[in-house]
């Protein structure tokens, strides 16, 4: 297949993009696929060899303050419609053309480009939604649509996309069945479950691995800069309680916190000057390679996701299927998207509340089953990586 896949984004190196959009093309080109990569025009030359990309688009609309809002986001639109209509004439027609982060401000480009008559009748469009429309409405209730001037909009781009799904030229897609369900409900069109593609350098098979001994530190890490939405300050204060137990050497615990961030009500959090200094914790302060990355991973025990369902409820978190397709039980908040992944594993502990104290009853679990859980974890990673791999899209763009 010719294949093409738009991603202004890619652009200084940024975020998870590089190895996202890198996984997903390298994955479709070892398969036999011809893939083109069209980039932001000022992307870095790290970029591009990451991703094997072609600079190309003038805006980056997750960044560009031109961009935003509604009128910022229909001028996107319009430039975004026009650069990618100038590419298309310029190259053979494509099997697909994939955007792999759709947002609202790409949606009224490709309502018009899937109706041209212009586009090579062979050529479908491939959207991915890793963003919806919905408004977090509780844990175990649907999200519900607000009437703004952005839904209204949005509703307007499916409407005018109708026929070209109905006929197939277009195809919706999300990564989470909480997404799929949503985009449906929005939409009233039918919408894809697809995987969300990493590539896996392994040195040995997952279900190898040995757990480590009960009397050895078990090392518990949280991967990714600290954030609010990731649940970090829940995890610090989890840490404090169980380094106040009488059993409290048999933790080490790993985060990364380059910096301090906001809280809710505007306050800074940085790590705890008093954790700082003990010797059972260790706080990386810089963005890891992809060699760093996988070291960390290789020397952990448990991963742990204490994510906000507010922000995680349908969003796809990464390192979650890095984790499980590696062989590492998970910790994670019960109500994630996380919970797909251990599910799809079969292991994991949950977290049944948003409370310091629930990450750390977790943890005490995770840590006393241990053995348990790294053997189903190793057992079930081969499931993990399958689906989540080029292969997986592949087969879902041929059907």
């Amino acid at each position: 297949m010719r294949i093409l896949i738009t991603e202004e984004a890619l652009q200084g190196g940024a975020g998870h993009w590089p190895s996202y959009i890198g996984d997903i093309a390298a994955g479709l080109r070892s398969l036999g696929d011809e893939v083109d990569v069209a980039v932001h025009r000022d992307a870095t030359e790290k970029v591009l060899a990451r991703v094997g990309g072609i600079p190309w688009f003038r805006r980056n609309c997750w960044v560009d303050t031109k961009s935003q809002g509604a009128l910022g986001g229909i001028r996107h639109n319009l430039v975004f419609c026009k650069e990618l209509a100038s590419w298309l004439k310029q190259h053979d027609p494509y099997d697909w053309v994939c955007a792999f982060t759709m947002r609202l401000q790409h949606m009224l480009a490709f309502s018009f480009l899937a109706r041209s008559p212009f586009i090579h009748k062979k050529t479908r469009f491939f959207l991915l939604f890793v963003q919806g429309f919905g408004r977090y409405n509780g844990y175990g209730s649907p999200t519900e649509f607000p009437n703004t001037l952005s839904t209204k909009l949005a509703r307007f781009c499916f409407w005018l996309m109708t026929g070209s799904v109905r006929s197939g030229r277009v195809v919706l897609a999300a990564e989470t069945k909480g997404m799929q369900d949503e985009l449906q409900r929005f939409t009233g069109l039918p919408v894809q479950l697809a995987p969300h593609p990493v590539e896996f350098q392994l040195s040995r098979e997952p279900s190898t691995i040995v757990p480590r001994l009960s009397t050895q530190p078990l090392t518990i890490t949280c991967p990714g800069f600290a954030r609010h939405e990731k649940g970090t300050d829940l995890f610090q204060e989890a840490i404090r309680i169980l380094l106040a137990r009488p059993d409290a050497d048999r933790f080490r615990f790993i985060l990364q916190w380059p910096e301090p961030f906001a809280m809710p009500d505007g306050t800074m959090l940085g790590p705890n000057p008093l954790l700082i200094a003990d010797q059972r914790l260790e706080f990386l302060n810089q963005n890891l390679n992809s060699d760093e990355y996988a070291a960390l991973l290789a020397r952990t025990d448990l991963i742990l996701l204490p994510y906000r369902r507010s922000s995680y409820h349908h969003r796809v978190s990464r390192v979650a299927i890095e984790a499980a397709g590696r062989g590492i039980p998970m910790i994670y908040t019960k109500g994630t998207w996380s919970e797909e992944v251990a599910e799809l594993a079969g292991c994991g502990v949950d977290i049944a509340d948003e409370s310091a104290e629930e990450v750390a009853n977790s943890i005490l679990k995770g840590s006393d089953e241990v053995s348990d859980l790294a053997i189903r974890a190793g057992v079930g990673a081969d499931r993990v990586r399958t689906y989540h791999s080029g292969a997986t899209l592949r087969q879902l763009l041929k059907s």
